[in-house]
């Protein structure tokens, strides 16, 4: 008969090995070590799943990486630092005009908050004497005297200009700037103050006129900024100023004044005028000679005085043009001088004449003159335009006279 298979065996489930393979207390002692590892692996899921749930209800950031320890800090140490944020560019929110009035005041330019400490200065160019200084937002050049009148100036912001907290301004900020003449009125009373024009400053309001030397930004800011008033002949009856024109008399006290200094007598304040202007008038440097024009008279008898300062230096008869050649009355300044010239025209009835060798001759309007000439008497119109001295008078007349004299005829 043969062996059968023990049940325990087939029921006690498995090949593990041993010397005893069944029984039924010994399967029973397996299944309850079975059913306790169970109970104890769904204990510690089920402990698992309590703590995510309570980190996640108490973490907003619900992600895996957070679950398994990786959140914001340690991520960012995973994965290095965070770049900073980008500083924003400063801004140049505010240049000088393209053109300014007045070279004594300050030129600002302003950026989108203060300059940092070791950030570069605007630079104008050419340069000029001054400061710059940082005041709130603003870069504020101030002249130590004056931006040169009449001229022109390049201001410069470099790209690497900065802001305290901001990056560079990125790109470099060229501006033309041009700087005005003073005004006539300046140019009047600085000329009268220093003798070139007959006439005295009577200001409207009670102030200090300046006398004697002065620094060139007094100068300067006299010439922008002018006195209110009126400039009164002295003496009295010297020709007269018109305030703020450009008239004869301005032109030609213009004249002697850049005749004295080297310049072109132009009549015009140019640059290269007003440079010097501002320093002469600063030293106080009056004109070395007493203010001088000429007078003449076509009322008979004809009659030409050269003035100087408050005194009559010379009287003569004279003759001035004929009818159809009339010497024109007005206000006129010398223009050109010769000891001797030719002088050539037309007489009213239509010759032409030629005289060369006219002596002492001062050019004040077109053709006219005043000059030595031979006639038979004087004090009559007998000229064709001209006004005619004794020759012997004509050259003492001459060295008294310069280019930009007056010639007042009435």
């Amino acid at each position: 008969m043969s062996a059968r298979p023990h049940r325990g065996r087939l029921g006690g489930g498995g090949f593990a090995g041993g010397d005893h393979y069944g029984g039924a207390a010994d399967g029973e002692r397996r299944g309850a070590r079975r059913s306790l590892m169970v109970t104890a692996g769904l204990v510690l899921s089920a402990a698992v799943v309590a703590a995510v749930t309570v980190v996640v209800g108490l973490s907003p950031n619900h992600s895996v990486g957070n679950l398994l320890g990786l959140g914001s800090a340690g991520a960012a140490g995973a994965a290095g630092a965070a770049p900073p944020a980008p500083l924003p560019p400063t801004r140049v929110v505010g240049l000088p005009r393209r053109s300014t009035a007045n070279g004594t005041d300050p030129l600002v330019v302003t950026l989108s908050a203060p300059a940092a400490g070791r950030s570069p200065r605007p630079t104008l160019s050419p340069a000029v004497g001054g400061t710059w200084s940082t005041v709130g937002n603003s870069e504020v050049f101030t002249p130590a005297s004056t931006l040169a009148p009449c001229s022109t100036y390049t201001l410069t912001v470099w790209a690497h200009t900065f802001a305290t907290g901001h990056a560079p301004v990125g790109r470099r900020h060229v501006l033309q700037l041009h700087v005005a003449c003073p005004p006539l009125t300046g140019l009047q009373q600085a000329l009268a103050r220093l003798g070139y024009v007959g006439a005295r400053l009577h200001p409207i309001y009670h102030v200090n006129l300046p006398v004697g030397a002065q620094t060139r930004r007094e100068a300067a800011v006299h010439a922008y900024r002018p006195f209110h008033g009126r400039l009164a002949p002295d003496p009295a009856d010297a020709p007269p100023v018109s305030l703020g024109k450009l008239d004869e008399t301005t032109k030609g006290a213009l004249e002697v004044f850049q005749s004295d200094h080297g310049l072109e007598p132009t009549g015009e304040p140019n640059a290269a005028t007003w440079r010097l202007l501002l320093i002469v008038d600063a030293l106080y440097h009056r004109n070395p000679q007493p203010y001088t024009w000429v007078s003449v008279t076509e009322s008979i008898p004809e009659t030409l005085e050269v003035h100087r300062g408050h005194g009559v230096a010379l009287t003569s008869p004279v003759n001035t043009g004929v009818a159809g050649a009339e010497t024109a009355q007005g206000i006129f300044p010398i223009f050109a001088r010769y000891t001797s010239t030719t002088m050539t025209g037309t007489n009213p009835d239509g010759s032409h004449y030629s005289d060369p060798g006219v002596p002492w001759v001062n050019y004040f309007n077109g053709g006219d003159a005043v000059h030595g000439f031979p006639r038979g008497s004087y004090g009559t119109p007998q000229s064709n335009g001209c006004v005619e001295l004794p020759i012997e008078t004509a050259a003492r007349v001459y060295p008294m006279l310069q280019i930009g004299d007056i010639v007042w005829v009435t």
